[in-house]
């Protein structure tokens, strides 16, 4: 087996990960009241999220099949990883202490670190303005239970 064929079974088993995920999330999202457009009750948010994933799925299955794959040379990229995954880490473990301002300012850095293309000052900038919109999303918009900021902070 080439690298080519590698590339391209990775990318038919990351949508079939990705069709997985968005049938587990659509079954327990059934659960709840789904509600409409007008009146959204508490499974149509993950319902219609998992709908979005399905597709984006089918479009990466599809993209894995018909598609050259393309070689891919080069390292692991190790600290792509390990910054992603602790963005997540944090997220999931420090929204309700930190609070959702300080979390989305620490995981957007962190993700937007996880590209050499980004640097220091854009990965700033782009944890600044994911943190204005989250709040006025989440917090303005939406009145989200999730502290502004958390205990930790001390605001």
């Amino acid at each position: 087996m080439n690298i080519s064929e590698k590339q391209s079974r990775h990318d038919v088993f990351a949508g079939g990960i990705f069709i997985a995920i968005a049938a587990f999330f659509a079954l327990q999202g059934l659960r709840y009241d789904f509600g409409n457009l007008f009146q959204m009750g508490p499974g149509f948010f993950p319902v219609v999220l998992a709908c979005i994933l399905f597709a984006l799925g089918v479009t990466v299955v599809v993209s894995g099949l018909r598609n050259p794959p393309v070689a891919t040379d080069g390292p692991l990229a190790l600290r792509s990883i390990v910054l992603i995954c602790l963005s997540l880490a944090i997220f999931a473990g420090g929204a309700r202490s930190l609070g959702l301002v300080p979390v989305v300012l620490i995981c957007t850095f962190l993700a937007a670190m996880a590209s050499r293309r980004n640097s220091l000052g854009s990965a700033a900038i782009m944890s600044v303005v994911l943190a204005v919109l989250c709040y006025l999303i989440f917090k303005v918009g939406l009145a989200v239970a999730l502290p502004t900021f958390g205990p930790l902070v001390g605001f």
